[in-house]
């Protein structure tokens, strides 16, 4: 019988976590698949909760806002 193992950054974990404003009616989570090469370190998920009613309707506009009121490290291409 044939054994793999897998590499081991391959193993994606938890990341960080925040949530929307308790009173928000209209919230989405946006879960981020994060990767820094330069680390070394393994890939992680990231989760944003966002409220809606602050940002645009396209998921652009979400990403957008995360970035620029949430986590000023995130990055992406458009």
């Amino acid at each position: 019988m044939a054994q793999f193992t897998l590499p081991k950054n391959s193993r994606v974990k938890q990341g960080k976590s925040i949530s929307a404003a308790n009173g928000s009616k209209n919230k989405r989570v946006f879960r981020i698949y994060r990767w820094d090469p330069d680390k070394g370190e393994n890939p992680s998920m990231d989760t944003f909760e966002i409220d809606l009613d602050k940002c645009g309707p396209m998921v652009l506009d979400a990403i957008i806002y995360i970035k620029n009121e949430l986590d000023a490290t995130l990055t992406f291409r458009r």
